[in-house]
């Protein structure tokens, strides 16, 4: 038995995620010369555990080999049209976030309401990565709509694409950003504070001093504190400080521009 089929029976049979992801790294590494076609072969298979594993493989592959760029697209393109379960069509629609053409976004768009929280997860990913700037209205809606949803992956995918990937600005994001201030989900809620503060929009400034006094602060906050500016700020930073719980390095930026000694320089 070939090497690749040992590494793809392997993937196909194994039930941890970290497993598989390192098999598949494995594939990528050692059999690049056959893999394409393989690859096609188990997204054109019967069972979505084929078709996942294929999509999974052809996604990266892309940036294993440049060349087969043209090829893998079309076959994944082809896929998401037809494709009904939701694994391996979150895989796909991974895939086209991983390959990168933004002519690619008008299929995956029709997916941002999928009952799947795994494909919505998948459609904020590929959004919130291949979009050009500045957003298109459709993807500017996309990624606000997805900040709004219940399961809290999709939610921080979204931010981070809204608010920090993106530099779309505006009412409709801003109030999509501040949502998301006080979410219980730690990562959305940091990625929400940083979108707001590099908008300089003001009322970011009490939830983010909540944030930095919480036990779960963590350098996205400190470096929002940075971004905002604000003098507000500085007794949570220097409370942050003197308890020796975050990165020394930020927090003196965070503190130096909150203080207004670290301002770039006016042009005469």
């Amino acid at each position: 038995m070939r090497p690749l089929d040992v590494l793809i029976e392997a993937a196909l049979g194994t039930y941890d995620e970290d497993c598989r992801w390192e098999l598949i790294g494995g594939i990528l590494r050692e059999c690049s010369d056959d893999v394409l076609v393989e690859a096609c072969d188990l997204l054109a298979g019967s069972l979505d555990r084929e078709r996942t594993l294929g999509a999974d493989i052809l996604g990266r592959l892309v940036g294993v080999e440049p060349n087969s760029r043209s090829a893998v697209q079309a076959t994944v393109m082809a896929a998401v049209a037809v494709e009904e379960s939701p694994g391996p069509l979150a895989s796909i629609v991974a895939a086209l976030g991983h390959i990168g053409d933004p002519g690619s976004l008008g299929l995956i768009f029709r997916h941002a309401a999928d009952p799947s929280a795994q494909v919505r997860l998948a459609v904020a990913f590929a959004v919130a990565t291949i979009s050009p700037q500045p957003l298109a209205p459709e993807a500017r809606t996309t990624l606000i709509g997805l900040s709004h949803d219940k399961d809290p992956e999709v939610r921080d995918w979204a931010t981070f694409g809204l608010g920090t990937l993106s530099d779309a600005d505006g009412p409709d994001v801003r109030a999509a950003l501040l949502a998301r201030a006080e979410d219980v989900h730690h990562e959305a809620r940091a990625e929400a504070l940083f979108g707001l503060a590099v908008r300089h929009d003001p009322r970011a400034v009490p939830h983010l001093i909540r944030a930095l006094q919480s036990p779960l602060v963590g350098g996205l906050e400190v470096d929002a504190a940075a971004a905002a500016a604000d003098p507000r700020l500085l007794p949570a930073l220097w409370a942050l400080r003197n308890a020796g719980v975050a990165d020394e390095v930020r927090l003196r930026r965070a503190i130096d521009r909150c203080s207004g000694r670290d301002r770039p320089a006016l042009v005469s």
